[in-house]
């Protein structure tokens, strides 16, 4: 018996200290103070002010919008996380060539805005008017399966944990001006931005919700497996990989996929959801690729506002 509890106590330790190795990935140098310029502002309505901020990030400055809300000015608050590719202007202007798509994104803003919510949405790094840290490169570029090479394989490590950094700054920098330690932070992620969701879920207490849309689950280890690379890299690649983290989800979680998207298979869904410690998850499908049907936008309003603020 008590070689079993010895055991048993051994297992916990391991399982603890591997969850503390993986999200050590994407701790950061915490400050006492956040300095942030507001470069402009836009009276929306007589309700909400649109801010642009700039801040000192990870390793180099983030651009973001601040919707603040007059309704419930410190919160809760939403941040919006595009997909690989786009940018924060995405939530914001509707545009070609996916406009429907656009506009889906663009009205699931509105409706957080107008149900009180407060809306904080960053340029991914590479992303947007960040472009120049990869010489202007498109980011859409950098996946494994598309580039083949091996240093965007680790530009693509770098991008989701720099973003994942400078999310939780962004975070640091809202609490410290609004003077409210447990200002609440729910995310809503699509495709890339839904993987960043699923990372940062686990490894910062301070989101109480989330919304994945169509998150690439295996990837990008899934396709770093095919090449035939360095260990190194693909490890890199595997600690941002969301499949990884589905043991270690902190808080609400609801997955809305498309039952021909090639960026994750049906075994694949289940296996994260099954591993997913916490009772408040769900999951559902749509008769639709990786563009979800607009349909979804319920969905992602009808979790937000569950009562699962602390």
């Amino acid at each position: 018996m008590k070689i079993l509890v010895n055991f048993i106590g051994l297992l916990i330790l391991a399982i603890n200290t591997y969850a503390q190795n993986i999200t050590d990935t994407f701790d950061y140098e915490k400050k006492t103070n956040y300095s942030g310029q507001v470069v402009s502002t836009q009276e929306i309505d007589s309700l909400v002010m649109l801010e642009k901020i700039v801040i000192d990030g990870h390793d180099s400055n983030i651009p973001f919008y601040h919707f603040q809300n007059k309704r419930n000015q410190n919160g809760p608050y939403i941040i919006l996380l595009h997909g690989l590719g786009g940018s924060k202007e995405d939530w914001v202007y509707p545009s070609m060539p996916y406009l429907q798509w656009s506009k889906d994104l663009t009205a699931i803003k509105d409706s957080l805005l107008t149900l009180g919510f407060n809306i904080l949405i960053p340029d991914a790094k590479y992303h947007g008017e960040r472009s120049y840290e990869l010489n202007f490169r498109p980011a859409g570029q950098l996946p494994p399966m598309l580039s083949k090479n091996q240093e965007d394989g680790k530009n693509f490590n770098v991008m989701m944990t720099s973003t994942i950094k400078d999310i939780r700054i962004i975070m640091d920098y809202i609490q410290q001006r609004n003077k409210e330690i447990k200002t609440a932070f729910s995310l809503v992620g699509y495709s890339m931005g839904a993987a960043i969701a699923i990372l940062l879920n686990a490894s910062d207490d301070r989101i109480v919700s989330v919304v994945a849309c169509a998150p690439p689950l295996n990837h990008p280890q899934k396709e770093a497996a095919t090449l035939n690379w360095p260990e190194e890299i693909e490890q890199a690649l595997a600690t941002v990989t969301p499949q990884n983290y589905s043991n270690l989800q902190q808080s609400p979680i609801l997955l809305l996929l498309g039952e021909q998207d090639v960026f994750y298979t049906k075994e694949e869904v289940i296996s994260f959801y099954e591993d997913v410690p916490i009772q408040q998850k769900e999951v559902k499908y749509f008769n639709s690729g990786h563009v979800l049907p607009t349909d979804y936008i319920n969905d992602v309003i009808s979790w937000i506002t569950k009562d699962y603020y602390k």
